[in-house]
């Protein structure tokens, strides 16, 4: 679908940060238990800088992942969270206001007639952000939000201000149903549900074992890898550069095309998904990235020619779907394979 040697020379090219980045993926996998799949998704948003909505109910640990992975970049020393000026994580409440995100006006100034917010620490200037419940903000809160995911600028009384987001992780207890939370809801490329553990014994004891070592233990903040948040900006360049100079580009006519194009029809048909046209190059660029990583994760060979296959296709199944359905989900995965 995208020439192979292209991507080929992006896995090189990003050998190093990937490299950490799967590292990363293993000690959250020993760190929480049945999360493997919220971890991957996050693992993916943190690569593509595509915006991530964690979906469960409370006490799951979507929080709890999401800091820990923070942690591992070194964006967070401890369990506040609050101090590094590349990090921003709130809890929103339907009485939270915008200034608490985007910084109060500074009255002093006010009173001499000039407006300015006092930002420093802001979600404005992170590069990483975290949203707790991010669907009990207000309608001001939420047209933000949409412009910091849309056009990567905060409008501020009239003035467009560019923002440093490099990825926006989000986390709810409910799907929303209203228009206007759908509009929130559907910028959000990847989305991941979490479920609390079965109740079997052979599950719990997993449970236990991992979960009582991440809650009780000395060492589940301990920072690193302060630079892998640039490393994954310049990958992420490299695929916009070579899109750019016209090499990265997906092939007119390719037999994985059939296939995405059946599974596409299949979610809409079965209103899994309206899968719009934006939805659809949003996912495009996943699969490029998971290709890529898939490759330095697995250890393929350096001269191995990449193309995707049937794993970038399960992602659809996996992440990129508006509702639940087991039997049809069933069905997208058979479908999803490629021999």
């Amino acid at each position: 679908m995208f020439n192979p040697q292209v991507l080929a020379a992006l896995r090189r090219a990003g050998h190093a940060p990937l490299t950490r980045l799967a590292q990363m993926e293993e000690q959250l996998r020993g760190r929480f238990a049945f999360a493997d799949e919220a971890i991957q998704a996050l693992v993916l948003a943190l690569a593509s800088g595509e915006p991530l909505l964690l979906i469960g109910p409370p006490g799951t640990g979507k929080s709890r992942l999401i800091r820990a992975a923070c942690g591992m970049m070194g964006l967070i020393g401890d369990e506040d969270g609050q101090d590094h000026p590349d990090y921003f994580e709130y809890l929103l409440t339907p009485f939270t206001e915008p200034g608490e995100l985007f910084g109060f006006y500074d009255i002093p100034r006010a009173m001499q007639g000039d407006l300015a917010r006092l930002d420093s620490g802001m979600m404005q200037k992170a590069r990483v952000v975290y949203l707790d419940e991010v669907f009990n903000g207000s309608s001001a809160i939420l047209n933000s939000i949409l412009a910091f995911l849309n056009e990567r600028v905060f409008h501020d009384r009239g003035l467009r201000v560019p923002v440093r987001l490099e990825a926006l992780l989000a986390a709810t207890n409910i799907i929303p149903t209203t228009s206007e939370l759908r509009a929130v809801f559907d910028r959000f490329t990847l989305r991941c549900h979490i479920d609390n553990t079965a109740a079997r014994p052979e599950l719990l004891g997993e449970l236990l074992q991992k979960g009582w070592r991440e809650t009780y233990g000395s060492e589940a903040w301990v920072a690193a890898d302060g630079d892998l948040l640039d490393q994954l900006a310049r990958f992420r360049d490299l695929l916009r550069e070579q899109t750019a100079l016209g090499r990265l580009q997906p092939a007119g006519d390719h037999p994985l095309q059939r296939k995405l194009a059946q599974i596409i029809h299949l979610a809409r048909q079965y209103e899994l998904s309206q899968m719009s046209n934006r939805r659809v190059i949003k996912l495009i660029h996943v699969m490029v990235v998971h290709r890529i990583y898939r490759a330095v994760r697995d250890g393929e060979e350096d001269q191995t020619a990449l193309d995707l296959g049937g794993p970038e296709l399960q992602l659809i199944n996996r992440f990129f779907l508006d509702e639940q359905d087991e039997e049809l989900a069933f069905k997208l995965e058979r479908l999803a394979q490629v021999s």
